[in-house]
Formats: C-alpha cells, sequence, structure tokens
C-alpha cells in the first residue's frame, strides 16, 4: 500500500535502527521512482563555462545505470589547444565499499579519444586552434556547431524517458530562431512552444515524431547529430536562402581569433 513515514527526533528517545534507514533511502527511493525508466546522460545543470584558460563545470547530476552522480560545487579542469578534436568526459568507477557506505565515484578528465559508450559519458567536444580562445556562448543556432574554438554539445547525451535525449539549450536555440519566421507548418508552433518550456531534456521520442512528421520521414531514428542536423534543415527551410548561407559560413570558419 502507499504510505510516507517520517521519524520523529524528541528528546528522551531511543534512536532506533529503523529510523535512520527510513531517512537514508527516502532520497534514493524517490529518484528510483522517478527516473527508472530514464536512459544514462546529464539530469539537470553541469553548465559549462571558460574561467581564465580553465573549463568550469558547474553543479549538476548526471543519471548512470540508474544511479545519480551529483556535483555539489564548480569543478574546474584545465585544458591546452591542441588543435585536435578534444573530448571532455565523465568516467565512473564501479561501486566501491567505504567506511559504513557505498561509494559510486567518478572522475572528469579529456582526452582526443571518443568516449567509450560503457563507462563514461561526453560532456562537450572542442578543437581549439593554438593562439585562440575557447569560447562558451553561441550567436545563434548554427553557431552551436561552429567547428572550431567553439564548445560543442551537440553529442553530449541528456537523461530522458527510453532513449537520451539533446541539449535542451539547443531546443530553445531552435524555437527562438524558427519563431522569428512565419509559422507555415502545423508541427512546428506546439513543438516550439515545449522547447521554450523547457527546464529538463525533452523526451526523444517526442523530437523524433516532430522530424519524423516535419521531414517526411517513416520511423526513422536520430543520434543526437542527426537530430540538430534535422532541425538546421528545418530551420533554413523556413528561413530561405538566407540561413542556408548563414548555416554555410559557420560550417567554413577554419579559426576565430579573439
Amino acid at each position: 500500500m502507499f504510505k510516507n513515514i517520517y521519524p520523529l527526533f524528541e528528546r528522551k528517545r531511543l534512536l532506533k535502527k529503523e529510523m535512520l534507514e527510513i531517512l537514508r533511502d527516502f532520497p534514493r527511493d524517490i529518484f528510483q521512482i522517478l527516473y527508472q525508466d530514464y536512459a544514462d546522460g546529464i539530469l539537470a545543470g553541469c553548465e559549462l563555462e571558460t574561467i581564465d584558460g580553465s573549463l568550469v563545470i558547474h553543479p549538476g547530476i548526471i543519471c548512470y545505470n540508474k544511479i545519480p552522480y551529483i556535483l555539489k560545487n564548480d569543478w574546474k579542469i584545465s585544458y591546452e589547444a591542441t588543435g585536435k578534436q578534444s573530448y571532455l568526459k565523465v568516467r565512473f568507477s564501479d561501486k566501491t565499499a567505504g567506511i559504513g557506505q557505498e561509494e559510486y565515484l567518478s572522475q572528469v578528465y579529456w582526452d582526443d579519444r571518443i568516449s567509450d559508450d560503457n563507462n563514461e559519458i561526453e560532456l562537450a567536444r572542442f578543437k581549439l586552434q593554438p593562439g585562440a580562445r575557447l569560447r562558451d556562448s553561441y550567436t545563434d543556432f548554427f553557431d552551436l556547431n561552429t567547428e572550431f574554438d567553439t564548445i560543442n554539445r551537440i553529442y553530449s547525451p541528456f537523461a530522458s524517458l527510453g532513449k537520451h535525449s539533446i541539449d535542451p539549450q539547443i531546443l530553445k536555440f531552435f524555437s527562438e530562431a524558427l519563431m522569428r519566421h512565419p509559422i507555415k507548418n502545423q508541427w512546428d508552433y506546439p513543438f516550439c512552444l515545449d522547447c521554450m518550456k523547457l527546464q529538463t531534456a525533452m523526451p526523444y521520442d517526442e523530437i523524433r515524431t516532430y522530424l519524423n512528421m516535419r521531414l517526411n520521414q517513416t520511423a526513422k531514428e536520430y543520434s543526437n547529430k542527426e537530430i540538430y542536423d534535422g532541425l538546421s534543415c528545418i530551420l533554413s527551410e523556413a528561413g530561405g536562402k538566407t540561413d542556408r548561407e548563414h548555416r554555410s559560413d559557420k560550417g567554413d570558419r577554419k579559426l576565430l581569433l579573439l
């Protein structure tokens, strides 16, 4: 049956083991019930910022194998301009037994190898040229995929029901850009409104359904990059030649000196 038991800590009362177990289990029980069907990925927060030659990961939660990994404070990691594709990743360790507790730990690092799906999650990727500064802000939707000197989060998995989804900020960029044009397709308006209200990742199935309807596809599945490419196609179609040229300009950018 449904129940909610909360221990009362009062003077002259014995502290029972069961009371502590209730406090211990309650947060984990809530998480497992709410997110039991979620795929691995960033659940909340984990925004990235560049400060004085370092990448700062702001507080957030990552869901991995049904376990919440929580970053309570900013985490700073230095990076280098290698001119090669670099990947910022979180590597998860196996459960270890600490003193009176179970520990689920992880390591944040970057290298030039794409993440291993078995025990890692990609937070971002970038290709920084010597003499350039790494950007953490964007001018528009197409700028999100600038090749050099820009933090790229298109490929980062965000926890979503059933299958991982794409960064909700990318969808907000898309909806804001599309709403500047006359809405001609019946699927655009409700999808854009949903994007604007996002606080966490949009369910993958909603994005897939929208793209399949909008692009006249039949039961197609999408990777994060294919989601971005599909949205780019829709936005270019809505904006006509100007947006298509804009996309080409962004793709051709090789070096940004600031």
